[in-house]
């Protein structure tokens, strides 16, 4: 047998070990981050939010693209693995701005596997006068399998969820504070 034909059948029996429709989820674009994409939500209330690629830009080194959700600013980054996210949480001491996280860290795993779950942790030090700022940060991410998805007379297929939580935690001189942050994202090939 020659080399190529080895290459062959291994490349069948790896595809085959895979679950169904990895190879094609891995080729879809699940997470178009191309300037001018754009989204329109309605939310459960009738209102609609938009969501838009606006450009990029570079942070840390890194070609970052700018997503606005309604309000909301996010910096997302291809990577290998997925999608990550620039991560930049500050607090305040006497007016003066205290750095507690400022990292590009994973947020959504390509391609999308039904059942996969990861953790992501943070944590970081930081003393001010000296008065210590302790600072935890974890981001939790679970996908599974939806299917055909049915919204305003439109069938998504091959439909995946990702919930994605979002936890902070600041040890500081005044005490502790705690946020969590909880969002399900609904991801359909392009």
């Amino acid at each position: 047998m020659s080399a190529k034909h080895a290459l062959f059948v291994a490349f069948i029996l790896l595809s085959c070990s895979l679950p169904f429709g990895v190879i094609d989820r891995a080729l879809s674009d699940y997470f178009p981050l191309e300037t001018g994409n754009y989204w329109n939500y309605v939310t459960q209330d009738g209102d609609t939010i938009s969501a838009r690629i606006e450009g990029d830009t570079v942070i840390l080194g890194d070609t970052a693209f700018i997503y606005t959700f309604g309000s909301d600013l996010y910096y997302f980054f291809k990577a290998d693995n997925g999608i990550d996210r620039y991560y930049y949480f500050v607090t305040y001491r006497g007016g003066d701005k205290v750095v507690l996280e400022r990292r590009i860290g994973p947020y959504l795993s390509l391609p999308l596997i039904d059942g996969y779950t990861r953790t992501d942790s943070f944590s970081n030090a930081v003393v001010v006068v000296n008065d210590t700022f302790q600072y935890f940060h974890t981001t939790d991410l679970g996908i599974s399998l939806v299917g055909d998805l049915s919204v305003n007379d439109r069938v998504f297929h091959e439909v995946y969820s990702a919930e994605i939580t979002d936890s902070r935690c600041v040890d500081s001189p005044l005490g502790t504070s705690i946020s969590e942050r909880h969002e399900v994202l609904y991801l359909a090939p392009d």
